[in-house]
């Protein structure tokens, strides 16, 4: 599974939107915008989000690479027009600064060359790298130039900074996760170390705690925690402390990102639709499925971005069409829908998320197939609030039904107003959010708020397999959605 989900990723969907766009003009912005004017999408847009801008880049710019810079500047890196993008977002102005080197991409190739990951160092310095390379580029925003590394296995898939400053990545490729590290009294500014991670591994994900380096590893479905080796305050080395699944009792779809807090792992199965809780004392694991999507694929879960100190998380649904941010406190989901389609119709590829470091509320995504990028506001109250009679649902062999009263209320400080909220269910029985064998069935799926505000929900196990789930149930206004989360233990 984690094998063809990776071929998708990397590689059909780029092939994909190659077929898409090849037509395209790739003219550069100022041509299309001389006065670097970025222009608000409004009209393209088949409904208006009060809670989602989005912003248009020059046709053929492919973006995936996004960062929040201290200051609040945003910057976008294209996968095919070779330039780096500078976005003020009070003014709503944007700057375009080629990348001009012998190793930089070509735009009369028509090659693609995807840039994952974007981070600012404490210097103020911008590092990112291009997928299908070997370097990784250093710009310096108040000199405007460029510079790169070469000394690297392949390009970095993931960037953070620790708290010494260090910059650390994963060689999706390359198998490797590496570490940066400035030298002081040194003829070469920057030293880089590399350590192996094992064959067919696929390094995606890392999160750094104290001494401790946590890797999500895709080929071999496991999260593999490093303890950090020293010599004279310079990183030397790094041991396996741990390796998670610890036995065959659970298995996990294409981890891929992670936070961890409080002997509690968070991480996405991107082969799934899940964000999924482990608590490591315990081996116990619970999956929080997204709402359905509504061409039935499976939303993928990728990149998370942690908010509020660990009382928020923020993911982007590769292929769910939303932005999500989950409430570890209270269990709540919220997804936020991107208003824009590809030209296809149907599928928007949020590939990459970065939190506003002003105001953890905010969240930047590009939209890699639609030649954009935008920002979801989880500050504006959405229109209706959902909650749940139980917490719990418990289901015999016998057939026998279960009820649930879901009471859906009307929010007067949203900005826009709204009756109609459309209910859904899903949960984690099937990897794809599906119900599987359980049966579930609301008195009526749309409710109209001017009406009624409480909805009777029945469900009925139809030969399910036996163990413990996660029930979602969603409601919706076609802007935002929000899921309420019930245990469901499915008895043999």
């Amino acid at each position: 599974m984690s094998s063809i989900r990776w071929l998708i990723l990397v590689g059909v969907v780029v092939s994909i939107a190659i077929l898409a766009f090849s037509i395209l003009n790739t003219s550069l912005l100022n041509e299309k915008n001389p006065n670097n004017k970025l222009l608000l999408n409004t009209s393209e847009n088949r409904t208006i989000n009060p809670y989602v801008k989005e912003y248009s880049l020059p046709a053929g710019t492919w973006p995936n690479g996004i960062l929040v810079d201290k200051n609040g500047t945003v910057w976008v890196a294209g996968s095919k027009i070779n330039s780096l993008f500078r976005f003020d977002p009070i003014h709503e102005k944007i700057q375009s600064y080629p990348i001009e080197d012998n190793n930089s991409q070509d735009n009369k190739t028509g090659r693609s060359l995807m840039v994952w990951t974007i981070l600012q160092d404490n210097d103020g310095l911008i590092w990112f790298s291009q997928l299908g390379t070997d370097s990784i580029w250093r710009f310096d925003p108040n000199t405007g130039k460029f510079d790169s590394v070469h000394s690297i296995s392949a390009a970095p898939f993931q960037m953070k900074l620790d708290k010494s400053g260090n910059i650390w990545f994963t060689t999706l490729s390359g198998n490797t996760v590496g570490v940066i590290q400035k030298i002081q009294n040194s003829n070469e500014k920057y030293q880089i170390t590399e350590f192996g991670t094992g064959n067919d591994t696929q390094p995606a994900g890392l999160f750094l705690t104290n001494n401790e380096l946590w890797l999500t590893e895709i080929s071999k479905q496991k999260i593999v925690k490093y303890g950090i080796m020293y010599d004279n305050g310079l990183v030397k080395n790094i041991h396996k402390i741990l390796e998670i699944p610890t036995d065959h009792k659970i298995s996990l779809g294409s981890p891929t990102d992670l936070f961890v807090s409080n002997e509690t792992i968070w991480l996405t199965e991107h082969g799934t639709s899940f964000l999924t809780k482990y608590q490591i004392n315990s081996e116990n694991l619970t999956r929080f499925p997204t709402s359905q999507n509504a061409y039935q694929v499976t939303t993928l879960p990728f990149w998370i971005r942690e908010a509020n100190n660990g009382k928020g998380i923020w993911f982007n649904e590769h292929e769910g069409n939303k932005i999500a941010f989950f409430n570890t406190v209270d269990r709540t989901l919220t997804e936020y829908e991107i208003p824009s389609r590809s030209t296809d119709g149907y599928l928007v590829y949020p590939l990459n998320i970065a939190i506003d470091q002003l105001d953890s509320n905010k969240l930047w995504f590009s939209e890699w197939n639609t030649d954009k990028f935008g920002m979801v506001d989880a500050q504006i109250p959405i229109s209706f609030e959902i909650h749940s009679d139980k917490n719990k649902i418990v289901l015999g062999n016998d057939s026998k039904q279960q009820s649930v009263v879901i009471e859906i209320s009307k929010n007067s400080l949203a900005p826009y107003d709204n009756n109609i909220v459309f209910l859904n269910a899903s949960s984690s029985v099937e990897p794809n959010a599906g119900l599987g064998n359980v049966d579930v069935k609301f008195f009526v799926n749309a409710v109209d708020l001017s009406k009624t505000h409480q909805v009777q929900l029945l469900l009925r196990n139809d030969s399910a397999p036996p163990g413990n789930y996660t029930l979602g149930i969603s409601g919706s206004d076609g802007k935002v959605t929000k899921t309420v989360f019930l245990d469901l233990e499915i008895l043999k």
